[in-house]
């Protein structure tokens, strides 16, 4: 029983990581195809803005639009149409505050950041979770690229307190706000290595956004942090890339999920997807305009460079090694080519020689056919003058008063088939073999002491003759037609293979 449960254990496990293979597998293809339509994705994104641009008269809510659009796409527009809302009234200021907050960890810009923190208690209920849980990220992302201990113990201690003020602001909107009280349990779930649960909630925030827009991108990246925690390295890379999917397909160039699909990709030995992913993440780096960003990508893009590059020389030196070896062979074939054709040449000349010599044998044997054809002839011919002098002395020594003359003609016939055996074995020497081999092994004739053929090899020796009617065969060798028949009929049920066709196979012998 133990034994089949972990059978079964095993069996489930492999086809779940088929599974989560093919998935794979399935994802990036797609990713293929869209970071290859990158460029449309992004005109469209830029069109979107450039029609929002064009709204007149423009309000603060088309101005904050404006500037969330270009929030993950350049970030000095995006800083330029915040910064334009930074003394708007309330809830346009904090928007404008909060944006600029998430920009400034986006470009790691902490200290920007920083300088732009204003009271939270003169802000409105409804953007403070928004608001807390930036400046929150930025205290973490600040103190997460420290390098000096001091001051990271004071940007932990502060992304604590602002930490602890977020969960406290989700706890009194809670009730109120589903999405807000699946954020919240998510962090705590998060928090205590609870990982299944904050799977589960995960799960839930998930389905309350559109498939493959920028909110999905980010639940779908922090999904892949959760599987990376958990050591499940596959279903990591699988979340990654739907979030890079969906950063693809929504424009936007701030997303750090590209560029790990590239390092997973590296990592994994696939340098050329690697390599495609890399160059597209330093081109948003670029277009972003976020030197952190930058600095991440490039440092990836530097060693998957390196190491493409060095696969291209391999594949290089490989390739001219082959186109040697291919020019070689080609030299061989030509001259296998012209030996070939002198070849050729010489079959024809020999052909031709060899068709005449078939002509003068064809002619050869024509001749010996009709000289067969003319002895066997002769020889029935003879067959028939024996056996009616033979009838003939019998008849006269009836008449001369002969004794006995039924043995007076047996003692003659026994002469004439004697004379018949020699004369037609002369002829054809192996006719005793060859038409016993047409016969059943059981069924075979072997003549008497004495004798050369038998009665049912005389018979059909006059059909290899040109003989075929009984009563013609009946004649020449003294018996009646139906004792002809009936030895013709017991032969042909002993022969191998068809019995229709025996007698055309006996006509063959010696032919």
């Amino acid at each position: 029983m133990k034994k089949y449960l972990l059978l079964s254990c095993c069996l489930l496990a492999l086809s779940t990581r088929m599974s989560a293979m093919s998935t794979l597998d399935s994802l990036l293809t797609i990713y293929d195809n869209e970071v290859s339509r990158a460029d449309y994705y992004r005109e469209a994104h830029t069109k979107r803005i450039d029609s929002l641009c064009r709204i007149r008269p423009m309000s603060k809510e088309i101005q904050v639009r404006i500037a969330r659009e270009y929030q993950y796409f350049q970030s000095d527009s995006a800083r330029v149409w915040f910064l334009k809302l930074i003394n708007a009234p309330e809830p346009y200021r904090t928007q404008a505050y909060t944006g600029l907050v998430q920009l400034s960890s986006s470009i790691g810009k902490y200290g920007e950041g920083f300088a732009i923190i204003p009271d939270v208690s003169a802000m409105p209920d409804s953007l403070k979770v928004d608001w807390l849980e930036a400046v929150w990220r930025l205290y973490s992302e600040a103190y997460a690229a420290c390098r000096i201990p001091s001051y990271a113990d004071y940007l932990h201690s502060q992304a604590q307190i602002y930490y602890d003020s977020l969960l406290n602001e989700m706890d009194r909107q809670a009730p109120y706000d589903r999405h807000i009280r699946l954020r919240r349990d998510f962090l705590r779930a998060s928090e205590a290595d609870d990982l299944e649960a904050a799977l589960a909630i995960n799960d839930s925030i998930i389905s309350l956004f559109p498939l493959w827009s920028h909110r999905y991108a980010i639940e779908a990246y922090s999904r892949s942090t959760l599987y990376e925690r958990m050591g499940q390295q596959r279903e990591q890379y699988i979340w990654l890339t739907r979030s890079a999917i969906a950063d693809v397909r929504c424009g936007i160039t701030d997303n750090g999920s590209s560029w790990m699909v590239a390092k997973e990709c590296y990592e994994a030995g696939d340098l050329e997807r690697a390599y495609h992913y890399s160059d597209y993440s330093l081109t948003n780096a670029s277009l972003f305009n976020a030197p952190t960003r930058f600095i991440q990508t490039y440092a990836l893009g530097h060693d998957i460079s390196n190491s493409y590059e060095e696969r291209l020389r391999r594949s290089s030196n490989i390739l001219i090694i082959v186109l040697s070896t291919l020019a070689v062979l080609l030299g061989i074939l030509i001259i296998a080519i012209f030996f070939s054709l002198s070849q050729n040449r010489r079959l024809h000349t020999l052909n031709s020689e060899i068709k005449v010599m078939n002509e003068q044998l064809r002619t050869i044997n024509g001749q010996l056919k009709a000289a067969n054809h003319i002895k066997e002839q002769y020889i029935c011919r003879y067959l028939e003058v024996y056996s009616d002098y033979i009838r003939r002395l019998t008849t006269m020594a009836r008449k001369a008063g002969e004794k006995d003359p039924a043995g007076f003609m047996d003692r003659e016939m026994e002469n004439f088939y004697r004379s018949f055996d020699d004369t037609f074995l002369s002829l054809y020497g192996s006719f005793v073999q060859d038409f016993n081999a047409l016969l059943k092994p059981e069924a075979r004739i072997t003549p008497k002491p004495g004798e050369r053929m038998t009665v049912e090899m005389r018979i059909f020796a006059l059909i290899l003759l040109g003989i075929t009617s009984s009563a013609k065969i009946a004649e020449l060798l003294c018996y009646s037609p139906n004792t002809i028949s009936n030895y013709r009929v017991k032969v042909k049920n002993s022969a191998i293979g068809d019995r229709d066709t025996f007698e055309q196979r006996v006509q063959e012998i010696g032919k």
